[in-house]
């Protein structure tokens, strides 16, 4: 009987532990080193991040009740910049989830809680007590005598607090705030439209003869995510990892022009329309604009970047345009020479469905080349490790991988010395100085899936920074592509341009994990907007020379390094179509600040109609007029490109600029290497952009090198 009543004792305490434990228990909020991805469960979303932004606004509130004599940097400025740590982390954990694994539970919860954190994030700008400390320790003997970094972080926290209208009257700060929130819906909304129209469209090919023309690895892919999906055959959808395949290679010329018109419909065609909610967008962006006392929204969004504003950003773009234009008609013209007399018609206009299809078809004739022919020497697992020996003998740094976990079961215990991670496709990966000193980790998730927002993007999961005891907190970067998986057949092997897309992502990760910047808010890639494609960019540089091409790009059955032949042939074939390439990116950076520089000529009209008139000379005159990518143009109405993806070609100047010093010391060399690593990569946004290029560079950035590199002077 005493052995029973201590065996129902036991069972209650632990019962009642387990309650206690379930009741504290808040995964999205545990700053765990590794993350525990199997935790973060949408049911916990709304519990937790509610906790955040309770704690979040408790540390507000310390700061604005603080006597205004006893206002130190410590307790305002530096309180302030760890002020919101619990909602960064938990939003972080969820925002990372809603673009990596998106279901309808999760997106249910990101959902109800973002209008709060929008909410949230808005209401420090009403905190009329909060800006009064700012302001007032700004005026202090112990402000006045500020220093580096720390004098930067105040000014930047005051700019910041002004720039979003604290001394604006309460009126006005109230409307900003509602504005604010308004447009972070409409902007996930945005995104949401965008990946179920394109997750909307799927066709099953019975007869592999439909396919005739694509390389046979494209082919092998159709037929895994057929057979993924719970159908023979090959599955066609609008996933740009294969469809781009689809327009450039499949000899069918209908099944092509289905796959165009369906590509139409993405963003645009009810229930997944976006034309209300651009429209919105871009009104609600120009009333904030105004009231912060802004011309033009981009007046607002490039205050703080290279531009300054959007005449600058605009006159860059029209000017390479201006540079550009001869070389893109001439580009036009070949191409519908080269299509009359392949397909032995008279010269006409192509039609949309077969630019790339004849592009193509011109460039094999014209180089003999065919870039699929570099695909076997691109092996995943190869590029990988080459990647990561550029980086070795550049900087010094090694990455070792790391045992991974997956599960779905929350309970599931860890097994020991693993990482866990929320896909059984994810790698994770540990970096290390040459000494052995830890660097920080990167995880790689690399192939597509329906639950996965396409493209490529680098995210700062943990930003490194130093903390008041003088502990330094490693971060950790994750890199998010969509690049050819494996297949029955063969292993994951990379086309030339995912290759150059991966080496690109793993510069913004460099960037991260070389921040030495004490600040997060201030470390890795947290710097101007126009500048952070610099370190990006210049990565890309290495999967065209061959001092670097030879580190990665090895044969995967032969382990042969691209024969001299074929290496020329690919050099030569770089710039087909340049003039082409450089204007589509152009157009892109044109249409942005078209509609937030001159939204006035937008308002209440047409947008599609005016774009039409003011792209023309941008845009390839085709038989029939083809919609611009407004309506699924992410980078602008669900990122944080908005007035801002000029940035591309501005960091492009800076890049091919800055090349110049790697090529002319040897491409792997180690002292830039380190020069860059100290002057920019390390540094943050510890100065102004232009000051650390000019410390790299010794002088301001030349245009010139772009337009030599890309094959547009005479």
């Amino acid at each position: 009987m005493k052995q029973f009543a201590l065996m129902v004792l036991f069972f209650v305490c632990n019962f009642l532990e387990a309650g206690q434990m379930q009741k504290n228990y808040h995964p999205f909020l545990a700053d765990d080193d590794p993350i525990k991805w199997h935790t973060l469960l949408p049911q916990y979303i709304e519990p937790d991040v509610s906790l955040a932004i309770e704690l979040s606004q408790k540390n507000i509130d310390e700061i604005a009740s603080l006597p205004l004599n006893r206002l130190t940097f410590k307790n305002t400025i530096l309180a302030l910049e760890k002020a919101t740590d619990p909602l960064d982390i938990s939003w972080g954990y969820v925002s990372h989830l809603d673009s990596t694994c998106n279901s309808d539970e999760l997106r249910k919860e990101h959902n109800k809680m973002l209008p709060r954190v929008a909410e949230f994030s808005a209401n420090i700008l009403l905190n009329d007590a909060l800006w009064l400390r700012i302001k007032t320790f700004a005026e202090t003997e112990e402000a006045q005598n500020l220093q580096g970094i720390d004098k930067k972080l105040l000014n930047d926290t005051l700019d910041s607090f002004r720039d979003i209208g604290a001394d604006l009257p309460r009126k006005q700060r109230e409307r900003i705030k509602e504005i604010s929130v308004e447009i972070s819906q409409k902007a996930q909304k945005f995104t949401e439209n965008v990946l179920d129209s394109r997750n909307a469209w799927e066709k099953y090919v019975d007869n592999v003869e439909e396919l005739k023309g694509l390389p046979a690895i494209t082919v092998d892919v159709l037929r895994e995510d057929a057979k993924a999906h719970g159908h023979k055959g090959y599955r066609l959808s609008l996933n740009p990892s294969t469809s781009g395949k689809c327009m450039q290679y499949l000899e069918n010329e209908k099944l092509r022009e289905e796959i165009f018109r369906a590509s139409l419909t993405v963003g645009r065609d009810d229930p997944y329309s976006n034309q209300k909610i651009i429209e919105d967008i871009l009104k609600l962006r120009d009333e904030k604009a105004k009231i912060l006392g802004h011309k033009t929204y981009a007046d607002y969004a490039l205050k703080r970047r290279m531009a300054k504003n959007g005449s600058t950003a605009l006159s860059f773009v029209e000017n390479l345009h201006g540079r550009t234009l001869k070389f893109f008609i001439r580009d036009i013209d070949d191409l519908e020479n080269f299509r009359a007399e392949f397909m032995g018609i008279e010269k006409s206009r192509l039609v949309p469905w077969e630019t790339s299809y004849i592009s193509e078809k011109f460039r094999r004739a014209k180089f003999d080349f065919d870039e699929e022919q570099l695909r076997p020497y691109f092996q995943l697992e190869n590029v990988i490790r080459g990647l990561f020996e550029v980086a070795n003998r550049l900087y010094g740094i090694k990455f070792v991988e790391q045992p991974t976990f997956f599960t779905n079961n929350e309970t599931d215990l860890l097994p020991k010395g693993t990482i866990p991670v929320w896909h059984r496709d994810v790698k994770y990966f540990k970096a290390f100085e040459e000494n052995g000193d830890y660097i920080g980790g990167l995880y790689m998730d690399i192939h597509p899936r329906d639950s996965k927002h396409a493209g490529g993007w680098m995210s700062d999961t943990k930003s490194g920074y130093l903390d008041e005891n003088g502990i330094w907190h490693y971060p950790t970067a994750t890199i998010c592509t969509n690049l050819t998986p494996s297949t029955e057949h063969t292993p994951s092997l990379l086309s030339h341009r995912e290759v150059e897309t991966l080496f690109h992502e793993f510069g913004h990760t460099l960037h991260h994990l070389f921040g030495k910047v004490k600040y997060a808010s201030m470390n890795g890639a947290n710097t101007a907007w126009d500048f952070i494609e610099l370190p990006s960019q210049i990565m890309e540089n290495f999967c065209w020379e061959r001092a670097s091409l030879d580190v990665f790009a090895k044969h995967f059955e032969t382990g042969e390094t691209i024969p001299e032949e074929l290496f020329e042939k690919m050099i030569a074939a770089k710039n087909h179509m340049s003039g082409s390439g450089m204007m589509g990116q152009l157009c892109f950076a044109k249409l942005d600040l078209e509609l937030h520089q001159k939204y006035e000529n937008y308002a209440n009209t047409n947008i599609e109609d005016r774009l039409k008139q003011v792209l023309a000379t941008y845009r390839m005159t085709l038989s029939e007029y083809v919609p611009t990518i407004i309506l699924s143009f992410k980078h602008i109405f669900g990122g944080g490109y908005s007035a801002g993806y000029y940035s591309y070609k501005w960091a492009e100047v800076l890049d091919a600029d800055a090349f110049n010093k790697f090529k002319e010391h040897g491409v792997l060399s180690r002292e830039v290497g380190d020069e860059f690593r100290n002057k920019i990569l390390s540094k943050g946004d510890s100065d102004e952009a232009d000051v650390l290029y000019r410390n790299f560079m010794g002088r301001d950035p030349d245009i010139e090198p772009l337009l030599i590199r890309s094959g547009l002077v005479d």
